[in-house]
């Protein structure tokens, strides 16, 4: 396989002024702009880049090149200042660098001016010239345990993560142009830069966990690259090498245990690359890579028909596929357009949803729609070949997840957890989408050191599931299905909290679904049945002022609680949502009724809240949607 094949036809069609035209001057002139400011100082710690959030309102801080010393929140404009955010900043110059450097190369491969050389030779001579001067971190510490953190220690970037990241993008520009910039050259960045980071990282290899296989992707292509084959072994043999981390870490049906469809794609780029650079290399990759083909597969089957995916756990909020679409174009440049995987890609490239964006370790996307990875492996898709592809009601057993779908309405249902790396305490949670519209969501999270991430959006109270006492949920165990069918998804969890045992049953109908959820325990306990609604509310009701008693775990962040004041024990609700009449009605047999707002994500906006109470050993919550 040629890495930059290609790259020929897009020469041609730059010549032509066709498409990536634009795309490549656009480039030229992102690279020609940074590389001649270029300018960095291995005095400088980088730290992590989840610190780059407002601590008021979840939103990320803008990452200016002109303002390494003023941060302002995208949401509400506050400025921040401190050296913290200052260090957060040189982690984002440093990835830019490095993006810089990819870029360059491409550039170089289709326009052949030898500037472009020149800039990869200095971005890249000053990291390896001063490697040794950069000190190990993890964060924001200054350590000597390699291990001290589970992001691992690094020296340019804040953690192992990062590190491996800038590896895997250093050498993909390396490769590209590594006959024209010289093997003198090459060996010095392996002799000053790959072998002292390749040290460094690893004795980072001691879990199964989504940061040793990054750690793993990048020793590996530095072993190919540099032909270091002790390393190689290393690597895709030993006990926490890249094998048995998707042996031990993929599930039966092909995503990553994290449970997390971020996670499952940040992984799949790293060991994607990986396996992109055995093909290179000739190096058989070995059975394992049929898990990697699988995870592709399954993650177009778990998204939701509109391709939005539904997004348990830590991550992003409101990401669909076509926020991963450059990894599956890596991944057709391996198994092929006419494959399976490439028919996937043309599926989603032809979606009509824009790409959703993630705040960090952003890929670069041209005008937010064209992915690098699709000018350099894929330029010319033939989606005349394209198979459309129907999804059909799905449950991943050992995953613990499920997803009934009709064509008006597909319905998301997590009931239960395979650790706790990752996880938010959402036994039972519900994500439900009305045809392209969102009823509700999982707002996954904002940048982990942010407040309304661990006040609000790691708590149960931010999810459609029920509380207990105004507790979060503490196991993360997982749990037993039921019932399913491609209408019904019925399952069971056992002390969700010590002695109190989770039942929900979810049957789809032609034009709603019915949801009924038991809870039960020998004693007492007060249950909190929470509902997110992304519609709005149109129906009158009778409402009294109230308090819910409890005030954290999210509870301090639920606002304009109002009691519903009722003789009935069915209430019926009309909403609507993008023009569509939904109506739900609601069981409030021996229960209390709440109507209230809560954050979104980001939290500018609010969500309409549905909470039902009821102070019992066992209550069961029953309503109904329909769409009228």
């Amino acid at each position: 396989m040629n890495y930059f094949s290609d790259l020929n036809l897009v020469k041609e069609l730059d010549k032509d002024k066709k498409i990536y035209h634009d795309m490549l001057n656009e480039m030229d002139k992102e690279v020609t702009s940074f590389a001649e400011s270029f300018k960095d100082d291995s005095s400088k710690m980088s730290e992590w880049g989840h610190n780059y959030f407002c601590e008021e309102d979840g939103g990320r801080l803008i990452f200016d090149l002109e303002k390494p010393h003023s941060h302002v929140c995208e949401i509400c404009g506050r400025e921040f200042k401190g050296q913290m955010f200052d260090n957060v900043w040189v982690y984002f110059y440093r990835n830019t660098a490095i993006i810089t450097l990819v870029k360059a190369a491409t550039l170089y491969k289709v326009r052949g001016d030898e500037r472009y050389l020149a800039y990869i030779k200095n971005i890249l001579s000053f990291y390896a010239d001063h490697y040794s001067e950069f000190v190990i971190h993890a964060k924001n510490k200054v350590i000597d345990d390699l291990t001290y953190d589970v992001g691992g220690a690094a020296k340019i970037m804040p953690q192992a993560l990062n590190e491996a990241i800038i590896l895997v993008r250093i050498i993909s520009a390396l490769e590209m142009v590594k006959n024209e910039i010289g093997k003198e050259y090459l060996d010095e960045i392996n002799k000053k830069l790959f072998i002292p980071a390749t040290n460094l990282l690893t004795p980072q290899l001691i879990r199964i966990h989504n940061i040793p296989c990054w750690i793993n992707s990048a020793l590996g292509i530095v072993a190919l690259f540099t032909d270091n084959k002790e390393l190689l072994d290393k690597v895709f043999n030993s006990e926490f090498g890249v094998r048995n981390q998707l042996k031990e870490g993929v599930t039966d049906e092909g995503f990553w245990y994290e449970g997390s469809v971020h996670y499952n794609f940040f992984l799949l780029e790293g060991v994607t690359n990986l396996l992109l650079f055995t093909k290179l290399y000739d190096y058989d990759f070995g059975e394992e890579e049929a898990i990697i083909r699988k995870m592709f597969k399954s993650a177009f089957y778990y998204a939701f028909d509109n391709d939005i995916l539904p997004n348990p756990n830590d991550g992003w909020p409101n990401v669909n596929l076509k926020t991963y679409s450059y990894i599956y174009h890596v991944a057709t440049k391996i198994f092929g357009e006419n494959s399976e995987v490439g028919n996937f890609l043309k599926n989603i490239e032809k979606g009509s949803l824009d790409r959703a964006t993630i705040p960090l370790s952003r890929p670069y996307y041209y005008q937010n729609e064209i992915p690098l990875e699709r000018l350099t492996f894929n330029p010319e898709l033939d989606f005349s070949t394209m198979e459309v592809i129907n999804r059909e009601s799905n449950n991943f057993a050992s995953s613990y997840y499920g997803t009934l779908r009709n064509d008006k309405i597909n319905v998301f249902y997590k009931y239960g957890h395979r650790g706790p790396s990752h996880a938010h305490p959402d036994k039972m949670n519900i994500e439900v989408m009305l045809g392209e519209s969102i009823l509700t969501r999982d707002l996954s999270n904002a940048g982990y050191a942010s407040r309304l991430c661990n006040e609000w959006h790691r708590m149960s109270a931010s999810h459609n599931t029920v509380v207990v006492d105004g507790k979060n949920h503490v196991s993360t165990e997982g749990g037993i299905i039921l019932k399913f069918t491609e209408e019904s998804l019925h399952a069971k969890v056992e002390d969700v909290y010590e002695k109190v045992d989770y039942e929900r049953k979810i049957d789809l109908l032609p034009s709603g679904f019915n949801d009924e959820f038991i809870v039960s325990s020998s004693e007492q306990h007060t249950y909190d049945w929470f509902f997110h609604s992304e519609a709005k509310l149109l129906s009158e009701l009778s409402y009294e002022s109230a308090s819910l008693e409890f005030n954290e775990n999210g509870y301090q962040h639920i606002s304009n609680v109002r009691k519903v004041v009722t003789d009935s024990t069915i209430i019926s609700l009309e909403w609507e949502l993008d023009g569509k009449i939904i109506e739900s009605k609601i069981d409030i047999t021996d229960k209390e009724m709440f109507i209230c707002d809560t954050f979104d994500n980001p939290v500018s906006s609010l969500r309409t809240s549905i909470i039902l109470r009821e102070k019992n050993n066992k209550a069961t919550f029953k309503v109904n949607w329909t769409l009228v």
